[in-house]
């Protein structure tokens, strides 16, 4: 059990500098959204890694899919509620609210393309249905809004709550 114990810390020490690098590049007004966003991603799916691996995933097994983070944030996020007494129409509130912006968190990831309905990703260049060609640069993307709301604001403090409990993690 060991093992899983030292790679959840060990995500979760690489999730809190993915995180501190967003908030670095969120402070700046010249950092692209999408570079922004990049490292927002990459925190919650490391988030979500160390979750799993605290909970006996296999390490190996889990590098090779983004695919995480709209399932198991939000059980994340709740788990961090019930640490800090969140609970109520409040706590229902939130977490309605987290599941929407884990979803699209989880899209901002370039392998994460829901059957092809959602070629939209904060890191490479795509095309659209109709052959129009889009770059990440140019792209506005839901996460911004969803962050600026009150849940989203709560959420990021729950996120940075979140992983300093699994860094911490005995």
């Amino acid at each position: 059990m060991i093992v899983f114990v030292e790679w959840a810390k060990a995500y979760a020490r690489q999730a809190a500098a993915d995180l501190r690098t967003w908030d670095l590049l969120h402070e700046l007004s010249d950092v692209s959204e999408c570079h922004q966003l990049l490292f927002l991603q990459m925190a919650c799916e490391k988030l979500t890694k160390a979750h799993l691996c605290s909970r006996g995933s296999d390490p190996k097994e889990l590098q090779s899919s983004h695919a995480y983070v709209s399932k198991n944030l939000p059980i994340v996020i709740r788990q961090q509620m019930a640490v800090v007494g969140a609970r109520g129409k409040t706590a229902v509130w939130i977490l309605r609210h987290v599941r929407h912006l884990a979803r699209e968190i989880e899209m901002l990831a370039p392998a994460v393309k829901r059957g092809g309905q959602r070629p939209d990703n904060c890191e490479y260049p795509w095309e659209d249905a109709s052959g129009r060609l889009h770059v990440p640069l140019d792209w506005r993307f839901a996460p911004s809004n969803l962050l600026h709301a009150p849940a989203g604001r709560t959420f990021l403090k729950l996120l940075r709550e979140a992983i300093e409990r699994f860094e911490s993690y005995a």
